[in-house]
């Protein structure tokens, strides 16, 4: 089964290079996963009214071009295997024209209402599909190069082949974050999409661009509204990063981001 939602890109979900951002991009594939979990087919829904529901594990995404606001997309997901409590599944998001924009694998757990491994229900199952997202590399669209409404930019590969890294590095920095409410999510923890804006922050303190195109991203505990956090993080070359969120000497997100070196923030008017 692919299932996929329609999307147009806003002004608000892209930085001051006038691209989406990454965690724009995580945050339309969170939503193409609700939206497929209320499927009736799929025997999700009355759990999810109940509490229960996909967490995110780990994520390798990457953009293949980038794209700016105007822009009419599918987000597009498929389970690719299910075990008892977890699953794994594959993402991408296409323009009008089938050319793929992004693309992701994860993999999620579960979970009931008090927090515990739940049995994804068995007619969940009949979803796991062995094919492929049917995409195409394409051509850049037509378009003003110093518009507003930029067309998309012919980017990298957008390989899924970045390798987190434990703490050993020989010159580390730090970024100090204080989680708002506002960084919540309906779990009342803190969101994929805003664990990653915290290390594109971090980056920027140091006059890196904090503009991501590529990660790898590992989800081992949540922060709550008020928690004092510490973004580790270490350079690797090549515009890598690694990094590494704390709470109280606890790891709570691991990552290795790869930016894009052009970037500007030079006002627009």
């Amino acid at each position: 089964m692919i299932f996929s939602v329609p999307l147009c890109t806003r002004a608000t979900e892209c930085a001051p290079d006038r691209w989406v951002t990454l965690a724009s991009i995580i945050s339309y594939m969170e939503h193409c996963r609700w939206q497929w979990m209320k499927e009736p087919a799929l025997g999700l829904l009355e759990s999810v009214h109940h509490g229960y529901g996909f967490y995110v594990l780990n994520q390798s995404i990457a953009m293949n071009r980038r794209f700016g606001m105007g822009q009419n997309v599918q987000v597009r997901c498929t389970l690719t295997h299910m075990g008892r409590s977890t699953a794994e599944g594959v993402q991408d998001v296409i323009r009008e024209d089938g050319v793929q924009l992004a693309h992701c694998r994860i993999r999620g757990a579960w979970i009931g209402p008090k927090g515990q491994l739940a049995r994804i229900p068995e007619q969940a199952r009949k979803a796991v599909y062995q094919g492929t997202l049917e995409s195409t590399r394409g051509d850049p669209e037509p378009g003003t190069p110093d518009s507003l409404f930029r067309p998309p930019e012919p980017l990298r590969t957008g390989k899924l082949d970045l390798q987190l890294q434990e703490i050993q590095a020989t010159e580390m920095y730090e970024h100090a974050v204080t989680v708002r409410a506002s960084d919540l999510d309906i779990f009342s923890h803190v969101n994929a999409a805003n664990y990653v804006r915290y290390v594109a922050d971090a980056l920027a303190t140091r006059d890196l661009s904090p503009s991501l195109h590529r990660a790898e991203l590992k989800y081992v505990g949540q922060a709550r509204e008020g928690d004092r956090l510490r973004v580790c993080y270490w350079d690797l070359g090549d515009h890598c990063h690694a990094a590494h969120i704390l709470r109280d000497g606890t790891t709570l997100f691991q990552a290795v981001v790869e930016t894009e070196p052009a970037y500007s923030k030079d006002p627009l008017i």
